[in-house]
């Protein structure tokens, strides 16, 4: 159910200038991976200026049941199928066999903390090229949620000196659940147009002891605000490519509000 690491050497990836955001600063700051990585690929970045300002983008935008082809999509049976057992003739019992029963259950999500093997998780976001922060399962950062305002002083991931975000174990809809079976990012981007939108999440791998990695599948749900961003971008998140990112915009006239990418992982979703 993972994907194996081939011995890839993780690249350290530096801003470019000329295609940071406006208002970027040096402040972003890597995590260093406490367990091995895939190798990230310069070029992505989320200073992606939007193709256009349409008005849909002033919204909140909820999405659930988008997934990519990749293995671990999740698909919910919940119809049945009656197996026909009628005959005409007398049925000797040793000649017979039992259909497949159709109409079993998915199996039941167990919470990301408790897959087994998992050791860390990384968040790959995308300011000025791809940064990737760590986190371990039992740590502070994926276990808490922080109190809005988000700051330089709280938060667990910085992009800009503007930009903010936090991160947890949530349910579907993002809620914050220690127990929760879905990952999720939200916060805040000071920024309009003319910068680019801000939470550009590349991806989020979940890094098992035995160096493997397992990217998510299915995108539960999402927040997108202001005028700077992408509708659209969303699938990004899910796409198995570090150079694709989300672009979800700012909350520069939306204060009490988070901007919100919410994933969820085949080992979690269907264990087993």
């Amino acid at each position: 159910m993972h994907s194996p690491r081939f011995g890839l050497v993780l690249a350290v990836l530096t801003a470019c200038g000329s295609e940071g955001r406006p208002d970027a600063t040096d402040t972003a700051a890597t995590a260093q991976a406490s367990a091995t990585a895939p190798t990230t690929t310069q070029g992505s970045s989320g200073d992606v200026t939007p193709t256009s300002t349409g008005d849909a983008s002033t919204g909140t935008t909820t999405s659930t049941g988008s997934t990519t082809d990749e293995p671990g999509t999740i698909t919910a049976s919940t119809g049945t199928t009656a197996v026909d057992t009628s005959t005409t003739e007398p049925v000797d019992p040793s000649t017979t066999t039992v259909g497949p029963k159709l109409d079993l259950p998915p199996e039941m999500p167990i919470p990301v903390k408790d897959i087994p093997g998992l050791m860390s998780i990384t968040f790959y976001e995308s300011t000025s090229g791809v940064m990737e922060f760590t986190f371990l399962v039992d740590g502070p950062e994926l276990n808490n949620l922080l109190p809005d305002p988000l700051s330089n002083q709280n938060r667990d991931i910085e992009g800009t000196s503007v930009e903010f975000y936090d991160v947890y174990y949530s349910d579907v809809d993002g809620v914050f659940d220690p127990l929760g079976s879905y990952l999720t990012i939200a916060g805040s981007f000071g920024a309009k147009l003319p910068a680019g939108g801000g939470l550009n999440l590349a991806e989020i791998s979940l890094n098992f002891a035995n160096n493997e990695y397992e990217f998510g599948s299915y995108l539960a749900s999402f927040v997108g605000l202001g005028d700077n961003y992408i509708m659209g971008s969303e699938p990004n998140a899910i796409d198995n490519n570090l150079d694709t990112h989300t672009t979800m915009g700012n909350t520069v006239d939306t204060p009490g509000q988070r901007l919100r990418v919410t994933l969820g992982f085949k080992s979690s979703l269907m264990p087993g």
